[in-house]
C-alpha cells in the first residue's frame, strides 16, 4: 500500500466520520461521504466495500487510536493519581470530540459482522491488559491495595463508559449548548476512585 493510497483511505474515513456524526448511520449515504471527501462514489468503493464496511472501519480506527494513546500514557512514569487524571481526561476528551458517533453506538448501532466484532473484542482486551499492567505496577509501588488488577481494570473501563454515558444524557436533555466542565468531572471521579464514598 502506497502513502498516497493510505492518505486517500484516511481522507475518506475522516469524511465518513463527519457525515455519520451529522446524519446518523441510516441516513448517511455513500454519495454524501464521497462529496465530503472530495472524491467520486467509485473511489469510495475502491477502498470500502459498503457503507457498513466503512462504518465498521471507522469504529476500529476510533478504538485503535484510543488504545495507542492509552499505551502512550501508560508508559509514562507517573503515580496512580496522575495516571487516573490523564486517563479519564483523555477518555472524556475523546468521547466529547466524537460524541455524535458515540451517540449512534449507544442508541441504534448498525449490525457488525463477526470479523469486526472479533477485532473490537481484541482491542478491548488490549485496553484491559494495558490498564491491568499499570494498576499492577501501582500495587507493587504500594499506591493501591492488593486487589485483582484485572477486576480493577474492568471497573475502571466501566466507570469511564458510565461517565461518557452521563455526558451523553446530559447533553441530550440539556436546555443549553454549554459544554460540560470536564476538569470538574475528572476531579470528582478521581476523588471517588482514590477515596471512595464512605465517611471514615
Amino acid at each position: 500500500m502506497t502513502w498516497e493510497t493510505e492518505d486517500k483511505r484516511q481522507q475518506i474515513l475522516a469524511a465518513a466520520t463527519r457525515v455519520f456524526a451529522a446524519r446518523g448511520y441510516h441516513q448517511a449515504k455513500i454519495a454524501d461521504i464521497a462529496a465530503a471527501a472530495g472524491v467520486g462514489k467509485g473511489t469510495v468503493y475502491e477502498y470500502y466495500a459498503s457503507k457498513k464496511d466503512l462504518f465498521q472501519q471507522m469504529l476500529l480506527h476510533l478504538f485503535t487510536s484510543y488504545l495507542a494513546y492509552l499505551k502512550k500514557i501508560s508508559a509514562e512514569q507517573t503515580g496512580l493519581e496522575v495516571f487516573l487524571q490523564r486517563l479519564l481526561r483523555s477518555s472524556l476528551d475523546y468521547f466529547w470530540e466524537n460524541r455524535e458517533i458515540a451517540g449512534i453506538i449507544m442508541s441504534t448501532p448498525p449490525p457488525l459482522d463477526s470479523r469486526t466484532q472479533a477485532l473490537l473484542i481484541k482491542v478491548k482486551a488490549e485496553i484491559d491488559q494495558c490498564l491491568s499492567s499499570h494498576l499492577q505496577a501501582a500495587i507493587e509501588r504500594g499506591e493501591m491495595r492488593p486487589l485483582p488488577p484485572g477486576l480493577l481494570a474492568a471497573m475502571l473501563t466501566g466507570l469511564t463508559a458510565a461517565l461518557n454515558h452521563y455526558l451523553a444524557l446530559n447533553q441530550q436533555f440539556s436546555a443549553t449548548e454549554k459544554e460540560p466542565d470536564l476538569d470538574a468531572i475528572v476531579v470528582q471521579a478521581v476523588d471517588f476512585i482514590m477515596n471512595g464514598v464512605a465517611i471514615r
